[in-house]
């Protein structure tokens, strides 16, 4: 477990955004005195400015995930990222801060001109709306982005970290598997060739999966089998024929999380019993080779659209204490929300 935790750094992302919204009430409702029994009427929230005006910090938060599952992994309600990975992370981090920043300067000057122009578009409901209105200060306290980076070092008492840290190879396969999934639904179904565009979300699959090898034993089987047949692709223009045949077998893999653990572990016990076998198998060899595949050779035939669903029944995805260098942090209270 610490060989492996001496290569991480954790990423803690703290992103604050308001919601807009406020709590509805009966008064709101014009209801009167009389009031409908609570099993009736459900009160709920009502927005107190235009939604589209906060969308930016949503795409803001959405941004910064990314950055850290590129190459990185969720753990610990946050991401793991490798340690070479933490000065380029953190910069791309401290500039989406700056945006985020910036788009809160610009949102802050606005509000009150937003509020009144909410009110204008629901004129009968201005007293509830105006009742609701928080004062520009409490708003910028609810809008803040920070992020902290530091290791994990485990306790006397560690609790279930060790379970945690076993677990990131299961996590990183099931990631993997969601952004290939993706990619075999929408670009491959029924196509008879691969374009670029499609080869580079393999080549995304295959950065995070050689940033995590170290993580788990499984993970450099599957790799080598990606960089195999990634080796052989143009780097221009469709990809036809035998390539793409292979290609729908090294999504097949990559797009399912118990298919790459049972290749990992196949691959490797392969190697032990022929060690002289060259290390980075193809998707084709895999099939006929791993015991229990379910790439078969047989499922290698016809058009993508056969051999994604009809030939295999569906296509799409599966659905302690610390130190170390903190990240920018704006911000006091307000709504949370947690990265990760």
């Amino acid at each position: 477990m610490q060989t492996i935790l001496d290569r991480l750094v954790a990423v803690n992302l703290e992103v604050r955004i308001w919601s807009g919204r406020k709590k509805l009430s009966a008064e709101d409702l014009a209801l009167g005195a009389e009031r409908p029994p609570p099993d009736l009427v459900s009160l709920g929230s009502k927005r107190i400015c235009d939604p589209e005006a906060l969308q930016i910090f949503q795409r803001i938060k959405k941004t910064a995930e990314r950055i850290c599952l590129v190459g990185g992994v969720r753990f610990l309600g946050g991401y793991a990222i490798p340690e070479d990975r933490v000065e380029a992370v953190a910069a791309e981090l401290d500039a989406l801060g700056e945006r985020f920043r910036e788009a809160r300067q610009a949102f802050l000057l606005g509000y009150e001109a937003a509020v009144a122009d909410w009110v204008a578009q629901h004129p009968r409901w201005e007293a509830a709306i105006r009742r609701a209105v928080d004062p520009v200060t409490v708003i910028e306290s609810r809008l803040g982005f920070g992020y902290q980076l530091y290791r994990v070092v485990p306790a006397g008492p560690a609790g279930d970290l060790n379970v945690q840290v076993a677990a990131l190879g299961d996590t990183l396969f099931e990631e993997v598997a969601q952004l290939a999934g993706r990619t075999l639904e929408e670009s491959l179904l029924g196509q008879a060739a691969m374009s670029q565009r499609a080869v580079g979300t393999f080549r995304r699959v295959r950065e995070k999966l050689a940033c995590l090898a170290f993580v788990d034993y499984r993970v450099q089987p599957v790799l080598d089998t990606l960089d195999g047949w990634l080796a052989r692709l143009p780097r221009s223009g469709p990809i036809g024929g035998a390539l793409f045949t292979e290609g729908l077998a090294v999504a097949l893999l990559v797009s399912d999380g118990e298919r790459m653990r049972r290749h990992g572990a196949g691959v490797l016990a392969l190697a032990e019993l022929a060690p002289a076998s060259p290390p980075a198998l193809n998707a084709l060899a895999l099939a006929e080779l791993t015991p229990g595949s379910p790439l078969g050779p047989t499922v290698l035939t016809g058009t993508a659209s056969e051999v994604l669903v009809g030939r295999t029944g569906r296509a799409g995805t599966r659905d302690a204490s610390a130190g170390g260098r903190g990240g920018r942090h704006d911000g006091d209270r307000g709504d949370r929300v947690q990265g990760g």
